[in-house]
């Protein structure tokens, strides 16, 4: 037995010992950087599309310091935006070789990852560095992978994954010996990193346990007093994060308990539908979309959840029972689950099923595939398999990065596939208007319309592609009846600018008084206000809107140049 022991301990020497920064973990990199390049070449040259306008280098702040891009809740990833905004402005080329960079440490921080797991399950040296090579190669081609990276928002998980994975590898770096006090704080440190650069990287810590309850053997607490330095910084830590995580939650306006259109058990209802989905996305990478149309079970028993329930709590049960037998698919469908968790369980987020969510879970499920196929005979018809899988992978990664390099082409998709869900619809509209191509989106909207005839999005959408048309009369309807359907700050202000474009003066300005005090947190509503009184010759009403924009966000460009307005035309009649 003690000879066992002392082979196990050799043979984990010899793979944690220089994995990290050895030669041939760069050349992967650099290999994964070739391959990703060339299946990621339609995306490089993208717009900007859904919340990349959202961010700070489309808004007013990108004129301002470095210690206002960094002072929100995620400054690491705000901190690579204002690099890549420094490079290249909003020219979206730099964005995207940014966010493929990361795609490719990542991938050879995957092949680490799972060369010292499976290390730890006992694999011989050939087999394991095989393996890990292989994983690594599906994480880098899987198109789940393309919101990540092709979708330059997609950085807050690729980015926050790079920091996880870094620290989950140092954590694993010479896993049998006890953890020193100071790699307990590199990891630590690179925790706290990854967690300020997106929120959902706290469940390092739920892996961190996992690991240690799995290894040297299943469910045991070996592991655990081995390294319990590294609990011991965690402690407080987790504690400081999960009331930092709360405050957010508490404000955020698409996530959160404070959430209106779902609760946290119907969120759960959900999510265990949703759990499935992305396994099959996982095994079977088909129907991908930007914007799924995926329904809030709002009872146990709508769109089957409580089937789901049943069978997630028994794959759980089972995976728990097999443990001895199969550790690595136990541990790695755990992991998947622990993963998935922050966005995937009872804290409600506006939308219950995105791609994007995956990128990290899936390294659990390439663990579960590397069970599967552990006593498989190596035979030419296996290998063809292999190879055949890998191609299905690269080339629908190359397919759904055509669509990504044309924004529209992703909306279109995503329209075709929703029949619930109008806010497709509205991005294929916007992203055809931005190229005056806005008759192209007519046939969306009319069958939009005859699926969902009475939705707020797709109302929004007729509106601004009539404008388009110069139809004004057909599209102010339009937006009357989204008005109608979801009095909000950003329709009254479309209704406000659209009667301005009509000359009439009064309706413009009675409908932007409406936009501002529906939402007199909304900039554009201000400034759109303050333009119309610039119209009416009421310089000082104006002024005013325009400082009440620059209150709520100090570097609003739209609100500064009104202001400079103001004072020049102020300034001439004197």
């Amino acid at each position: 037995m003690d000879g066992r022991k002392n082979k196990v301990s050799a043979q984990a020497k010899s793979y944690t010992s220089g994995v990290l920064f050895s030669w041939h973990v760069v050349w992967l990199v650099l290999a994964a950087l070739i391959v990703g390049a060339s299946l990621y070449s339609s995306a490089l040259h993208g717009r900007f599309i859904f919340d990349d306008d959202a961010l700070p280098f489309q808004q007013g702040i990108r004129s301002a310091s470095l210690r206002v891009w960094l002072a929100g809740v995620r400054p690491f990833l705000m901190f690579s935006y204002w690099l890549n905004y420094r490079i290249s402005g909003s020219d979206p080329y730099s964005y995207h070789v940014f966010n493929l960079l990361i795609h490719a440490v990542n991938t050879g921080l995957v092949f680490v990852v799972l060369l010292r797991l499976l290390g730890l399950a006992e694999w011989d040296s050939a087999k394991r560095h095989s393996a890990a090579v292989l994983g690594a190669t599906v994480f880098l081609i899987h198109p789940l992978a393309t919101e990540s990276v092709s979708y330059v928002a997609g950085r807050s998980e690729s980015l926050a994954a790079l920091f996880l994975l870094l620290a989950y590898a140092v954590f694993l770096d010479g896993y049998n010996s006890p953890i020193s006090w100071g790699r307990s704080a590199v990891v630590m440190t690179l925790f706290g990193i990854a967690a300020a650069t997106k929120e959902n990287a706290v469940a390092l810590a739920g892996l961190l346990l996992l690991t240690d309850l799995s290894w040297p053997r299943p469910y045991s607490i070996e592991g655990l007093r081995r390294n319990y330095k590294v609990y011991l910084l965690m402690t407080p830590g987790v504690a400081l994060a999960a009331v930092w995580v709360g405050r957010v939650l508490s404000t955020a306006e698409t996530a959160g308990f404070s959430l209106k259109e779902v609760t946290w058990y119907q969120y759960g209802f959900t999510q265990a539908r949703a759990v499935f989905e992305y396994l099959r996305l996982a095994f079977f990478p088909v129907g991908q979309s930007v914007d799924h149309d995926f329904p809030v079970s709002h009872a146990v028993t709508e769109y089957g959840a409580i089937f789901y329930l049943v069978l997630l709590a028994a794959l759980i049960t089972a995976a728990i029972l097999v443990r001895h037998r199969y550790p690595l698919a136990t541990f790695g469908f755990l992991m998947f689950l622990i993963l998935l968790a922050p966005t995937s369980s009872v804290i409600p987020i506006a939308d219950p099923l995105v791609e994007r969510r995956m990128y990290v879970p899936i390294v659990g499920l390439i663990l579960v595939a590397c069970q599967a196929v552990k006593g498989l005979r190596w035979s030419n018809g296996a290998v063809a398999v292999l190879l055949a899988i890998l191609a299905l992978f690269g080339g629908l990664c190359y397919q759904r990065n055509h669509l990504w390099g044309k924004p529209e082409q992703v909306w279109a998709r995503a329209a075709e596939d929703s029949t619930r869900k109008g806010r497709p619809f509205l991005g294929l509209a916007e992203s055809l208007i931005a190229e005056n191509r806005c008759a192209e989106a007519i046939p969306f909207l009319e069958r939009g319309e005859q699926l969902m005839p009475h939705d707020f999005a797709i109302e929004v959408a007729w509106g601004k592609v009539l404008e388009c048309q110069g139809k004004l009369e057909d599209a102010l309807q339009r937006l009357e009846r989204a008005a109608a359907i979801l009095p909000n700050s950003f329709v009254y202000q479309l209704i406000g600018l659209l009667y301005g474009e009509m000359g009439k003066k009064e309706e413009a300005g009675a409908a932007l008084r409406k936009a501002e005090q529906l939402g007199p947190g909304n900039v554009s509503a201000h400034c759109a206000l303050g333009l119309w009184y610039e119209s009416m010759d009421d310089a000082a009403a104006a002024e005013r809107e325009y400082r009440e924009a620059l209150s709520i966000d100090a570097y609003s460009t739209e609100a500064q140049m009104g202001l400079d307005r103001i004072h020049v035309s102020t300034a001439a009649r004197e």
